[in-house]
């Protein structure tokens, strides 16, 4: 229908998340995310002038803000992960 736009029907692909990726490899990307989350949020602690941070909105932000980047890794590195694997599949 919009294939003018150059929009064609794909066919969905469904795989489980962290599907085809060994147990090790997936203990270390759940780590790192922990470590990101726990640098973001004292990135944005020290950022942030102590004064706010009395303000309790103020407050959680940083934590917030560091559980928010640590999902969007996690969710980046899999998508990364899965295909890598799949390409692989693909060539062996």
């Amino acid at each position: 229908m919009l294939s003018w736009l150059g929009i064609h029907k794909v066919e969905k692909q469904r795989h489980q998340f962290f599907g085809n990726i060994e147990k090790r490899t997936i203990t270390l990307v759940l780590l790192t995310s922990v470590l990101v989350s726990y640098g973001i949020k004292m990135l944005f602690t020290y950022v942030i002038p102590f004064a706010y941070l009395k303000d309790p909105i103020v407050a959680v932000l940083p934590g917030i803000i560091g559980v928010l980047f640590a999902v969007i890794y996690v969710l980046v590195l899999e998508r990364r992960l899965q295909e890598k694997h799949d390409e692989n599949m693909k060539q062996g």
